[in-house]
């Protein structure tokens, strides 16, 4: 008798919890199905403009959400809402790094856009402008917005097949990335030129010189390190406007020109 009890009760039990998650699931698929009769009720963008950024604009957004939702999304059923395909297709947008499409408590469809940030911008030879985001994809400038970020001057080839892009662009992009995260040279440095034959030639902001980086591919790290114990130790004691070129190209040395005279250092 008593092993018919336990047998019962666990029977018991497990009946108890299987009522249970079935009603669980039968009161969850019903409130899917309410919250998907239920219609829009307004449409918010949001758009991270506290990252400096003024790329998009909030009205043009919702105008695209609006067009690809057959019209007007609001009073729409949130159930013919495609909140994947609205996702996509706003990040189609050049100046769009990522997209978020929801529909909150309130049954507000809320557009949540991050923008891609420029990292270098680059007007070349052929007059071609554009900005390199900081994952080194490229970026159309905007009558919009002007983004303050280093900017890349001279022979940088540029193809409309991006991939076909040249390897100084691509060290262009590894230098500056070094450059912004190193504060004193981040504050430094903000034009490079770039000559026919690759090599770099860069701007500091102070002082009335030109510093001859080279090759941009390899040794970053040292010919920065060089230039650093230079200013601390050298310009810093005779004065920043002494010598014409800082010439960083020769390894262990930085070679300064001033007029016709040549020092070593």
């Amino acid at each position: 008798m008593k092993k018919f009890w336990r047998i019962f009760k666990k029977v018991m039990i497990i009946l108890g919890v299987l009522s249970g998650a079935t009603l669980f699931i039968v009161v969850l698929t019903s409130a899917i199905k309410h919250k998907q009769a239920e219609e829009c009720t307004a449409l918010q963008v949001k758009i991270d403009y506290d990252s400096g950024l003024s790329f998009l604009d909030e009205a043009e957004i919702a105008q695209r959400v609006n067009y690809l939702s057959g019209g007007n999304i609001v009073g729409k059923t949130l159930s013919t809402v495609d909140f994947r395909t609205l996702e996509n297709e706003i990040e189609k947008n050049p100046y769009v790094d990522a997209a978020e499409v929801f529909a909150d408590q309130s049954n507000k469809v809320v557009v949540d856009v991050v923008q891609k940030r420029p990292l270098l911008r680059v007007i070349n030879n052929d007059g071609v402008s554009y900005y390199i985001s900081e994952k080194n994809e490229r970026i159309p400038t905007s009558t919009k917005f002007t983004s303050h970020v280093a900017i890349a001057l001279g022979s940088v080839a540029t193809h409309r097949d991006t991939k076909r892009d040249s390897a100084v662009q691509a060290a262009l992009y590894n230098l500056v990335q070094y450059v912004r995260q190193d504060e004193f040279l981040d504050a430094m440095i903000d034009q490079i030129y770039v000559k026919e034959n690759g090599e770099f030639e860069l701007m500091p902001k102070t002082g009335g010189h030109v510093i001859m980086f080279g090759n941009g591919t390899k040794d970053i790290e040292q010919k920065f390190n060089r230039l650093k114990t230079f200013y601390r130790e050298g310009l810093n004691k005779i004065g920043w406007t002494k010598y014409k070129t800082i010439n960083l190209q020769y390894e262990g040395q930085v070679v300064c020109e001033k007029g016709d005279t040549t020092n070593v250092l």
